[in-house]
């Protein structure tokens, strides 16, 4: 298991010095990237130079030295200061490497001939021909125009320079390109940022929007990854609940080769866990065609080719879809469409301004696309018909709800709740649930009816620090990071409260919260976490709405607001 490596692993964004080994150890061990390196020495793939000759001697050590420094940075343990350093510098180098300006469609020819080569050579030593790649590395056909479900307006900020696909996204042929339907946050696994400078910062602001835009279009993953590949050097982060953490390795060293082909062999062979998919979420692929401006901002309504929930719908005369079943797979609030603003600047006839080409652009011709997206099906062994509600950062509690259909009868339809809350809130919430379950239930709140912890056996494995970090318990009793543990809760389906009929559906459901609200009170409960996520609309006409989401209350005095003056 991993080691503390105290001072950097509270912050949002940490240095680790055993990521790598940590993410890709069971796939490619540091015995295995040193032969590889060995080899690609031989082959030319690898240069050393040192203050010694260039001769077999001076190879072989030099290749010691890597090997063991990349031992005492494994499992984040910090090279023994008391070993002397070695007396002969090494430089590396990699002459395919493209340096300065940094071309997206050669940085990515390089990775797939670091790839190929280094899959070859870990099938020859290990004289095993089952080890096969499952991903790709690849660039947008489109450098110009945000990608598909990025939840972003038009632009390059969320178009990355390199990407990482599964296999079956390429075409059967000799050059593997990319079919275009994959290039979407639904698809890809890992994102990439190349830059030419030195600054490692640089790169890894912009990693983070794509990682965000990953988990955004995949709620369902326990954490995104990203990489930044600069001058000389790489940087690959990965974020979960708990925060960033990220190993940068300098191209020039030789702990940082071995490294490197670790990272680059580890990402081709890795399977859909080790990027973060959740084993109890099942995806599948599904088309999504859509008529779209050509060069406009895209963004797929994944729950337009979800069944509709039946039940979940207007009444009013005249509108039976108004308050559609057609759940979003995300908060949809959060991004505007180009298409939209630009019909509306257009319909007003506004003075042109800095946007006037995208207004432009937008008039182009329509062409119908299709988007190969990966949507999830089933959910903790119940069917899936959409999301109503995301998160929309990496860190905390990530929280994700799901519209789901009773495993028992096929019928009844619940909202399931994936969250990763604080260890340090657990006492505090199973006091909250301790009293709502001593009381008789009230028609404005809704608590789960059913709560359980995957894996509940043992608690820390589900834990961030636990099962994606991968530390001990003594070791997280040290941290000054905060742990999460993931939970799933069940409870009766109520409408978000974005999705309201009408003015007067709205106060309804306000008045509703308002009853909850006080109804906590009086037995001594404070929400402290009442938003727009938290208040639900009832699924009948004239019905009051209601309070959810305990995971901020506390336990306070009962009747306490009675004490309280009236302002």
């Amino acid at each position: 298991m991993r080691g503390c490596l105290r001072g950097t692993r509270g912050t949002w964004c940490g240095r680790s010095l055993d990521l790598a080994d940590h993410m890709f150890g069971d796939l490619v061990t540091t015995g295995l990237a040193r032969d590889i390196l060995e080899q690609f020495l031989a082959d030319g793939i690898v240069t050393c130079e040192g203050n010694k000759p260039s001769d077999g001697k001076a190879t072989s050590l030099a290749l010691t030295a890597a090997y063991d420094d990349a031992v005492a940075h494994a499992w984040n343990a910090p090279p023994d200061k008391s070993t002397p350093e070695p007396k002969t510098r090494y430089r590396w180098g990699w002459p395919k490497f493209p340096t300065t300006p940094i071309d997206e469609n050669e940085l990515v020819v390089f990775l797939k001939s670091i790839a190929d080569s280094a899959l070859s050579t870990a099938r020859s030593i290990r004289k095993d021909d089952s080890l096969q790649p499952k991903n790709r590395f690849t660039a947008p056909v489109d450098k110009h125009h945000a990608i598909p479900l990025s939840y972003e307006p038009d632009g390059e900020d969320m178009c990355p320079d390199f990407m990482v696909l599964p296999l079956t996204a390429f075409r059967d042929n000799q050059e593997l390109k990319v079919k275009e339907a994959y290039v979407n946050f639904t698809a890809i696994l890992l994102a990439g940022e190349s830059k030419s400078a030195r600054n490692v910062r640089d790169g890894l602001i912009q990693v983070q929007r794509y990682m965000r835009g990953i988990k955004r279009a995949r709620p369902w993953l326990r954490f995104a990854i990203g990489m930044s590949v600069g001058k000389d050097f790489i940087a690959l982060s990965r974020g979960d609940g708990s925060g960033l953490e990220r190993i940068e390795i300098s191209l020039t060293d030789g702990r940082g080769c071995i490294e490197f082909i670790r990272i680059i062999l580890g990402i081709v062979l890795a399977d859909n866990k080790a990027f973060g998919h959740d084993t109890e979420i099942e995806i599948c692929k599904k088309d999504v065609r859509m008529d779209v401006p050509e060069v406009c901002s895209l963004r797929v309504k994944l729950s337009t080719i979800l069944p509709t929930f039946g039940g979940y719908r207007s009444s009013k005369p005249g509108n039976p879809s108004s308050a559609s079943s057609n759940f979003p797979s995300v908060d949809q609030r959060s991004a505007t469409s180009s298409t939209g603003a630009t019909s509306d600047n257009t319909a007003t006839g506004s003075k042109r301004g800095p946007d006037d080409d995208e207004m432009r652009r937008s008039k182009k011709r329509k062409r119908t696309l299709i988007f190969r997206a990966f949507i999830h099906v089933r959910v903790y062994g119940r069917e899936c018909t959409g999301i109503l509600s995301t998160s929309a950062s990496i860190r905390g509690s990530g929280t994700t709800v799901y519209a789901v259909v009773g495993a028992d009868d096929g019928k009844t339809y619940s909202a399931l709740k994936t969250s990763s809350q604080d260890v340090a809130r657990a006492g505090g919430q199973a006091a909250v649930l301790e009293i709502l379950s001593g009381h008789k239930p009230h028609t404005n709140v809704i608590i789960p009816v059913k709560l359980f912890k995957p894996m509940a056996k043992d608690r820390r494995v589900n834990s961030t620090l636990r099962s994606i970090r991968g530390f001990l318990g003594n070791e997280m009793q040290n941290l000054t990071v905060e742990n999460r543990i993931l939970t799933v809760t069940i409870s009766d389906l109520q409408r978000p409260v974005a999705y309201f009929w009408s003015p007067h559906d709205f106060v309804r459901g306000v008045i509703g919260a308002l009853l909850g609200h006080e109804y906590l009170c009086e037995i001594g409960i404070l929400h402290c976490d009442i938003s727009e996520n938290n208040i639900v609309l009832s699924l009948c006409q004239g019905g009051l709405g209601a309070l959810i989401d305990f995971n901020m209350a506390i336990v306070g005095r009962p009747n306490m607001h009675r004490d309280l003056p009236f302002i």
